[in-house]
């Protein structure tokens, strides 16, 4: 078949499912530095997964269906869909979310079932249900677990050229985040080339595990929240570096934050190493804060400027380095003052990183 025809079929499962499941608001999708929220359990979904792109958020009329977040990669006809919605009965402890898992999996597979009953699926093949349960964090918050349930099926397309048929492999995974389940979906289509397939399968498992981070994220912001305060409280000490090391730690890890440090920064504290040794990795690392500390705040209606929230931090890390050692000054670091007060310390750090590029 050709590439057009298999593309068309694998997009049409997004109409199908929409009509089994209700109607409901188109909402814009996330952007960078920008993510949706959802208000109920604090789970944040940024614009890109796993080098997968965000389309839309959807939100149901119907309170029980919740919201659902769209991922794609079109020119891997790969996609992933993230249901968040209520937990139909109590689910806190591990066999109750271990039960809660084990149903709501089973309603996924008769709706899969209830496809083929249509005719819309031929050839359903269910894998084995593979449950891992983890901790939340803090330990305070709980634990929970993912059920995962690979399948394969062909999807038919009917129209006035006739029926075409697409064979798929789909991905099922579920969570438990504070009463609501968060349901991963992924579909990608089996065209029988072996190596390309197995990429695509290491995309799924990929996609997965960012949205497990996604889950894990809101007690992480606790916790980093903490580090923030404890690292603000004397930057320059040896407790300061510490809990800056979590806070780095967290920056690795979290999908949510698009941050990209340039030698800028590094350079800036170069004057100052005589007198200040290891001036660069402190204004490195202040940056780093600054900008985690921006991408904690609730989202608002504009994405966050982690570059100048990064280059405030700076000049407040510079500043207890001229307490320590009156007199301390740097004239790249004047300029950096102006670009913050301006609200332009981004592009000033863009400009600087061209200069040194000619």
């Amino acid at each position: 078949m050709k590439t057009a025809v298999l593309t068309a079929a694998f997009f049409i499962l997004a109409n199908v499912f929409a009509a089994v499941a209700g109607e409901g608001e188109v909402l814009r999708p996330p952007e960078p530095n920008l993510p949706w929220e959802h208000a109920e359990t604090g789970l944040r979904l940024p614009d890109e997964l796993a080098d997968m792109v965000a389309e839309q958020v959807f939100h149901y009329e119907e309170a029980a269906l919740g919201y659902s977040v769209r991922y794609s990669d079109r020119e891997a006809r790969l996609r992933g869909d993230v249901y968040v919605y209520p937990c139909p009965k109590k689910a806190v402890t591990a066999a109750e979310i271990k039960e809660a898992l084990r149903d709501t999996a089973g309603g996924a597979v008769w709706e899969v079932e209830e496809m083929q009953r249509r005719g819309h699926y031929l050839k359903v093949k269910m894998g084995e249900a593979e449950y891992q349960p983890f901790a939340l964090i803090p330990e305070a918050a709980g634990v929970s677990g993912l059920l995962s349930l690979p399948m394969h099926y062909t999807i038919v397309e009917k129209d006035d050229a006739g029926i075409n048929e697409t064979a798929v492999g789909s991905f099922l995974g579920v969570m438990v985040l504070k009463g609501h389940f968060v349901k991963v979906r992924l579909t990608y289509p089996v065209d029988g080339r072996e190596k390309e397939l197995v990429a695509v399968e290491q995309r799924v498992t990929d996609f997965v595990n960012a949205v497990r981070r996604c889950v894990l994220d809101p007690g992480l912001r606790e916790q980093t929240a903490v580090q923030i305060e404890g690292y603000r409280r004397d930057p320059l000490s040896k407790e300061g570096q510490d809990f800056a090391g979590g806070i780095f730690a967290y920056a690795e890890l979290t999908p949510l934050m698009a941050l990209t440090i340039d030698d800028t920064i590094s350079t800036l504290g170069g004057d100052l190493e005589k007198e200040q040794p290891k001036a660069s990795l402190e204004l490195v690392r202040a940056f780093i804060v600054g900008a985690v500390a921006e991408s904690l705040k609730k989202p608002g209606t504009q994405a966050a400027d982690l570059p100048q929230a990064g280059a405030e931090e700076v000049l407040r890390v510079f500043a207890a380095m001229q307490k320590a050692k009156p007199g301390l000054v740097s004239g790249r670091l004047g300029e950096l003052e102006s670009a913050v007060k301006g609200k332009r310390a981004g592009a000033w750090l863009r400009e600087q990183e061209g200069k040194r590029e000619k």
